[in-house]
């Protein structure tokens, strides 16, 4: 169906609501010219971020959650982070992606070293910064209304009825973008604007009980590593006064787990803190039981103060889980720690966090290739409390 004017409008000033867009000139290396400069791809930060819109939720005229989803990735984007819109398309399976560009910043050190080559460049790479944002968020709109004008539908066609939902797989149209998570090095943050109405073959969250396990990940060799999933709009659509949420969340928790998925948000709401993360490394891991070595990858991202920002760690033998808490740098040898708990049980069962301490031997940067830190990974006081071991991963 396609779009009335109006929305066209109100879409069109989202996008440009950033900066105002200037009147077309030469381009250059680090802004110029009206097109969003790929310059800033260079940066290659260690996260990216996908955005992914369910087609089928795209209501006729209610762009709140476009607005919210922009303001937050603003809020929260790596200098030179790379961002993608993916269309998923749950009534066939698939998925299409549609955009991606890298958010026009740059940190402090940064900023000194253009500064300090400036005569490389026509004019100040820091004075084009704040229109280039202005041409990612007008970019980052066009994608959006990509998908609305082929999707879009009244709010009484897209609401689900319980007692007879549609045919969607969203496993599946998820599973259709699984080479974007074959990179063992570098994390992806992705962003889920969906009702996670599963109906399809593989499962439904409107038949109960739910299944204790689900294998999505061996069934359709669909392991969507190094990722941490932020989810929004769940059950948004559904008619039933919330009740079926909780189903909802059980699946997807299998589901998820099955793929290899961390979760670091799931409900109506799009729950991502506001915070610019400032470092960031994959590390190869090793963890003792008994005789056995297992090994692994852990990511740590952290903001200025420290804070552990879309962190995990994962042992190929066992899953993958978050882990919050922070890692201090002393300031004067810069040698690190990190006190942390993961989301759920990596090592132990039950349902209950379990603690990470570790420390940094050497004097290397942690977040140079090389750089290792041992510790502990379990409860402590008890007998599963495990010897782990963690080395900075080398770029290619």
């Amino acid at each position: 169906m396609k779009m009335k004017p109006l929305f066209r409008v109100s879409l069109c000033a989202l996008a440009f609501s950033a900066a105002s867009v200037p009147v077309a000139r030469a381009g250059g290396m680090f802004g110029g010219g009206t097109a969003l400069d790929t310059s800033y791809c260079r940066f290659n930060p260690p996260r990216q971020t996908v955005v992914y819109v369910d087609d089928t939720d795209v209501v006729r005229n209610n762009v709140e959650w476009v607005k919210t989803l922009l303001a937050k990735l603003q809020q929260t984007l790596m200098p030179g982070e790379r961002t993608t819109v993916v269309q998923l398309s749950p009534a066939h399976g698939q998925s299409k992606e549609i955009w991606s560009g890298c958010w026009p910043n740059v940190t402090t050190d940064q900023a000194k070293k253009l500064a300090s080559e400036s005569h490389f460049f026509s004019g100040n790479p820091m004075d084009s910064l704040k229109e280039q944002q202005g041409f990612f968020s007008r970019d980052f709109g066009k994608a959006i209304t990509t998908i609305y004008n082929t999707s879009a539908r009244t709010p009484a066609d897209v609401e689900i009825d319980p007692a007879k939902p549609p045919k969607k797989s969203i496993v599946r149209s998820l599973a259709s973008d699984g080479a974007r998570y074959s990179s063992a090095r570098g994390s992806i943050r992705a962003i889920l604007y969906s009702d996670m109405a599963e109906n399809s073959e593989l499962g439904d969250v409107f038949v109960t009980p739910i299944p204790n396990t689900l294998d999505f990940g061996e069934k359709l060799g669909a392991l969507l590593h190094r990722s941490v999933f932020y989810v929004f709009g769940v059950g948004n659509t559904i008619k039933d006064d919330g009740k079926t949420s909780d189903d909802i969340r059980k699946f997807w928790n299998e589901a998820f787990q099955s793929m290899a998925v961390n979760i670091g948000g799931f409900g109506s709401d799009l729950g991502i803190t506001n915070a610019i993360p400032v470092h960031g490394a994959t590390f190869e891991v090793t963890l003792k039981e008994g005789a056995q070595d297992l090994h692994g990858h852990m990511f740590l991202l952290t903001d200025r103060d420290g804070q552990l920002i879309d962190s995990w760690i994962g042992i190929t033998r066992l899953r993958t889980v978050v882990i919050n808490g922070n890692l201090h740098c002393a300031s004067d040898t810069s040698q690190c720690s990190l006190t942390a708990n993961t989301g759920s049980p990596l090592v132990t069962e039950g349902r209950n966090s379990e603690t990470l301490s570790m420390k940094q031997s050497g004097s290397a940067s942690l977040f140079s290739g090389g750089s290792s830190m041992q510790g502990t990974l379990g409860v402590p006081g008890s007998s599963v409390d495990l010897p782990i071991s963690a080395t900075t991963m080398t770029d290619e």
